[in-house]
Formats: structure tokens, sequence, C-alpha cells
């Protein structure tokens, strides 16, 4: 695992905010050195891809955006070989479980506290990461099914997903285990964890930056046990376990985290931008959405 970065610089870092308009040049640039995005490589890498797609087939018959054609070229960092692969495992799952990529009931915004299981921070880290906070205590079994779960996170990080900052420099995700019980660990099966690895890993071109667990408990122990042989060596190497909320300090400034885990944020929520996600992704069909800017 990568060491943290000496806290008095940590905390010094500016951040940025989630919800932005346009990629700032410093990004821009990012993205050629660090993707091998250049005009040049963009047009002729989505050409191929587009090529190999009509030749597949199946993949012939679907136009996806080229919105969504760019975001798993940047997440392969223009390897259209290993664009086309997930582009594959993706157009499979949609087809095969169309129902996890449809939106959830615009009422459990205003009836179901379950929603507060997944949220995106208001701030950006100062690299650009989007940085995402998953509670699965908030998530009441008997008031939103298993199904309507998943298929609320599938939303939340496929419009996430829309934002080119996001693309580039990738999600940093806080896994809290607090207040996690029976009722939870019942769903901790295999065939479910190997089905939100797939999902999540082979399926959508997230870029995830840095893995985070804190509050350990059964659940999380159950769960790192099985999902940890299907983890790369790489994605590995970017996962943190914390014995205390405070150590997320060694790796995030203050003034991107919730006051409850030793941050500055008095008000960290983003029900407004997630509610709002949910009624775009009506929208979302297999082809994928354009970018919001």
């Amino acid at each position: 695992m990568t060491s943290p970065i000496s806290n008095g610089t940590l905390q010094d870092e500016k951040s940025l905010p989630f919800q932005m308009d346009h990629l700032p040049e410093f990004f821009r640039k990012k993205s050629e050195m660090e993707l091998n995005e250049t005009p040049e490589n963009k047009k002729e890498r989505l050409q191929e891809l587009k090529t190999m797609m009509a030749g597949n087939q199946a993949t012939s018959g679907f136009n996806l955006e080229e919105d969504t054609l760019v975001q798993y070229l940047r997440h392969s960092k223009y390897d259209v070989q290993r664009a086309f692969k997930h582009i594959q495992n993706y157009v499979a799952l949609r087809g095969k479980h169309s129902d996890l990529f449809k939106s959830i009931p615009d009422d459990y915004f205003l009836s179901k506290s379950s929603i507060n299981f997944v949220l995106p921070l208001p701030e950006r880290s100062s690299d650009g990461c989007t940085i995402v906070l998953t509670r699965t205590g908030k998530w009441d079994p008997g008031e939103m099914t298993y199904e309507d779960l998943v298929r609320y996170s599938m939303m939340t990080f496929c419009q996430m997903m829309r934002d080119p900052m996001t693309q580039i420099n990738g999600f940093k995700v806080i896994h809290d285990f607090k207040d996690t019980t029976w009722w939870h660990y019942r769903y901790c099966t295999p065939s479910n964890l190997h089905f939100l690895f797939y999902a999540t890993i082979d399926c959508i071109p997230a870029r995830y930056k840095e893995i985070h667990f804190i509050n350990e408990s059964f659940v999380l122990r159950t769960i790192w046990t099985i999902i940890k042989r299907f983890l790369s060596a790489k994605i590995r190497s970017r996962v943190f376990f914390h014995h205390k909320v405070e150590e997320l300090l060694d790796y995030f400034p203050r003034s991107v985290l919730p006051v409850e885990y030793g941050g500055d944020l008095q008000d960290a929520s983003m029900k407004d931008w997630v509610r709002n996600a949910n009624r775009d992704h009506q929208a979302n069909t297999i082809n994928g959405q354009p970018n919001f800017y």
C-alpha cells in the first residue's frame, strides 16, 4: 500500500468542488500525460473502437454515445483492446440485468432514509478525484430491497461518471461499516459480492484511486475475506483499513470530510444532486448519456 502524504502538506491542499462546469487546463494536460489523450489519439482510437464494435456480433447493434466511448478509452488509458473488452462486458451486463440500470422511484427521496447509504461529497480532493462515502449501516433492508440498493448505487456511479473530471481523475471511496448487523450480513453471499465486483470493476469504466474502510465489523471482515481473492494486486495496493476515523486525515484534508469523520464539513448532504441525477438517469439507455459539459 502507498504511504500517506505528510499531514501538514495534505491539510494545506486546496480542494475543488464536486460539481464542475468545465475541465480546467491542468486536468486536460493531466489526461494527456497520464491517459495518453491527445486530439489526434482520441480521434483515431474512437474510430478504431467504433470499427471493432461494428464488426462484433454482440456489439454491432448498439450506437454508444461518443462521450460514453471516451469514458472507456480514458479508463483503459487509450488501450483500445482493453476498452473494447470492458464495453463487451458492459453490454452483456445491461442485456442480462437491465432492471439494475433503472432509476429508483422519486418518492424514495422523501420516504426512505436508506438513500443515505451512498453519497458523493461536495468537495473533491486537490488531485480532482471524486470522493464517495458509503455507509452500509444506513441501509435498512426492511425499508429498501437489496435490488433497489444496487440500482440506486449503479445510478449514482453512472451519473457521476458523466463528469470528465471524474473520468480523468477517478474515485476515492470511503466505506463506513458502522452499525452493520446480521441483517446486512445475510446479503454478503459470494454470488452477490462477485456480481458487485464484476459490475464495478469489469463493466463500469470507473478509476478507483483509493478505497478506505473504517469502523470494522464482522460484516466487513466477511466481505473482505470473499472479495480480496477477486482483486488485482494493483487494486489491493489501493485499499486502506483504518482503526480510527481520524486516520482518514492522513489521506484527506479536513476541508473535504464531514465533521463526524474528523473534517470541517458541517453539511455534507448532496441529496438534491442525487435526486436530480436519479431523474436524469431515466434517459440513460445502453448507449449511455452525454457528459455534463
